[in-house]
């Protein structure tokens, strides 16, 4: 029996030090790229880059600032803020949510979910893909309906 609970106590250490080994703060942390494909239903693709700076402010919290290009529309600025609450688990805000931005470790991705002022359910899927590289895939609900998806891969650039 002792063999056993040993077993499953560094089988439990290994996964939670695997799911923590990305941190979106990290990752964030300096200048950004995003390059993808938007789809919103009923109407055609269109590219989206972003280019984004993050600083961690002296608490700990990422400013994340973001210019948003998405070839059809005028460009934007956004701003996200996120902090650490615990391992795995960060909390956060950005200017086109109403109310908090949830960001969860899963395995080795980060997933972020939050509402926008339109009441758009946001599905976020952040997964490295090698040292400095990560895809983002997105997915955007309305009345439980996917109504857009992006997919968005993001390099650091420094």
């Amino acid at each position: 029996m002792t063999r056993v609970a040993l077993f499953i106590m560094a089988l439990a250490v290994a996964v939670s030090a695997h799911a923590a080994s990305f941190d979106p703060v990290e990752f964030f942390r300096g200048h950004t790229r995003g390059e993808g494909v938007l789809k919103v239903i009923f109407k055609p693709a269109k590219t989206v880059q972003v280019d984004s700076i993050g600083t961690v402010e002296p608490d700990g919290t990422l400013l994340l600032i973001q210019h948003v290009d998405d070839h059809g529309g005028p460009p934007r600025t956004r701003v996200w803020r996120m902090r650490r609450l615990s391992p795995g688990r960060f909390t956060g805000t950005m200017d086109d949510a109403v109310g908090p931005v949830t960001i969860t470790l899963v395995g080795e991705s980060a997933r972020l979910t939050y509402v926008d002022h339109e009441g758009n359910h946001f599905d976020q899927l952040l997964t490295p893909k090698g040292p400095g590289e990560a895809i983002n895939e997105l997915k955007v609900r309305r009345f439980g309906l996917v109504v857009a998806r992006m997919t968005e891969a993001i390099r650091k650039l420094d």
